[in-house]
């Protein structure tokens, strides 16, 4: 049986950094397996001569019928099919049928492979909650495989490791400490610099496929999920938001920001992300969060709500229907400075967002509501009933510690960045290896 180091697991789109994990892996003396559903990718690093395998060959020839995949999930201590799979089916607006169905070929085929080909250690290389990435953690459970998630990267050149989708934190092997001195550095360079966290990945070894190419090869191998997944998410982003922005210019739902007034600050996350469906699922409708803090809103405060900046943080009409109707509510556009509302605001309140990081350095009272794998960091206020969100952040709370915040973190980390430069990058996968997360994972859970 042959035997694979680390395992990067692709996504249904062509994943930038596959061929660079790779290399950089090989060039480290270790071996690497790019896992993929998309036939588009396997084949463009099959030509680079890149471990790959395409996930769909290990498909069983026929799929049960829902209560059996139920009963099959069921018995690998999934108990909510529905929930497990709430991501995608938002993301992609599919029906149960549909998205049940590939779960169950996308679990039974990493449970075929992973029986096939040794694996220490699976990886993602991505955030996210499509079904494909939890099914091989599912599956890797199952058969002792360790498994690696990457978190944000809040200081500079660092980066955090989770061993679960619930952001359990893997913590290193050595002792780090970052002078108090350097601490403020990376405190004055965010607050100077805005936002705190920055996404940007360099397309180093990546090959793409032609538009016409890629559907061809979908088609001729009769990969309707990816297919379908395209054409919806198209839809979603250029029909749907075209529709919703005409709303809300229509209506007027958006108002101006009032530095002036005295108000707190909300942000809300993109609507269908892994952020809320996975670990904040009791957040996924953030109008019915926002109407419930409005009814204990301080005498003379008004609530700031922004919907996320991208595209995909437009909420849907009927939420913007019932947003406008609150009583001391003003919604933001997503293009609104998020420090200015920040820096003008009585405090900040969030389920899990990286304004929270922007707050805390600015020395904002923040509340957390939700699962914000930063919370144990620094002193921020913890209000999981939404009735007492106001009272707490009214209750004078302790000054914040930045300082002490950026140092707990970077304990917490390892060095080298998953969208930096390759040497970075190269570091980055350099440290997984010599902090030997690759063996005693399974030690940390």
């Amino acid at each position: 049986m042959e035997h694979f180091d680390i395992a990067i697991i692709a996504s249904y789109h062509q994943e930038i950094l596959a061929a660079e994990w790779f290399f950089t892996i090989k060039e480290l003396g270790k071996k690497c397996l790019i896992i993929t559903p998309n036939p588009n990718e396997f084949n463009t690093l099959k030509k680079q001569n890149i471990n790959v395998v395409y996930l769909n060959d290990y498909f069983p020839d026929s799929v049960p019928s829902q209560a059996e995949i139920k009963r099959y999930f069921s018995e690998h201590k999934v108990a909510d099919l529905e929930a497990y799979v709430a991501t995608e089916k938002s993301y992609y607006e599919q029906s149960n049928s549909h998205i049940f169905h590939y779960a169950y070929k996308y679990a039974s085929a990493f449970d075929k492979l992973y029986d096939t080909i040794s694996i220490t250690t699976v990886l993602h290389g991505a955030q996210g909650g499509e079904v494909v990435r939890r099914v091989a953690s599912l599956m890797a459970d199952k058969h002792s495989i360790n498994v690696i998630y990457l978190g944000e990267m809040f200081i500079p050149n660092t980066i955090n490791l989770y061993s679960d989708e619930f952001r359990t934190v893997l913590k290193p092997v050595v002792k780090r400490e970052l002078p108090a001195e350097e601490a403020q550095k990376i405190i004055d360079d965010k607050i100077s610099r805005k936002p705190v966290i920055h996404y940007g990945t360099e397309k180093r070894k990546y090959v793409g496929t032609p538009l016409i190419e890629k559907f061809y090869n979908l088609i001729k191998d009769g990969n309707w999920n990816i297919i379908r997944a395209y054409f919806i998410r198209k839809k979603i982003i250029s029909l749907d938001y075209l529709k919703r922005e005409i709303y809300t210019r229509l209506f007027g739902v958006f108002k101006d920001f009032k530095p002036d007034e005295k108000y707190f600050y909300m942000p809300y996350n993109v609507v269908a992300e892994s952020e809320i469906y996975i670990r904040n699922a009791a957040f996924s409708d953030p109008v019915s969060v926002t109407e419930k803090l409005a009814k204990n809103l301080p005498a003379g405060f008004k609530l700031y709500v922004k919907i996320h900046p991208g595209i995909e943080g437009h909420l849907s009409i009927e939420a913007y229907r019932r947003l406008v109707k609150i009583e001391n509510v003003v919604p933001l556009k997503g293009s609104v400075n998020s420090f200015d509302v920040v820096k003008h605001s009585q405090g900040v309140i969030l389920v899990s967002s990286t304004v929270g990081l922007e707050s805390y350095i600015m020395g904002k009272p923040t509340c957390i509501i939700g699962h914000w794998p930063y919370t144990p960091y620094g002193n921020f206020i913890v209000a999981p009933d939404l009735n007492e969100v106001f009272d707490k952040i009214m209750a004078s709370p302790k000054p914040n510690d930045p300082v002490r915040f950026i140092q707990n973190v970077y304990k917490e980390s390892i060095d080298g960045s998953l969208y930096g430069n390759a040497e970075q990058f190269k570091l980055m996968v350099k440290n997984i290896f010599d902090m030997t997360y690759l063996r005693d994972v399974k030690n940390e859970r």
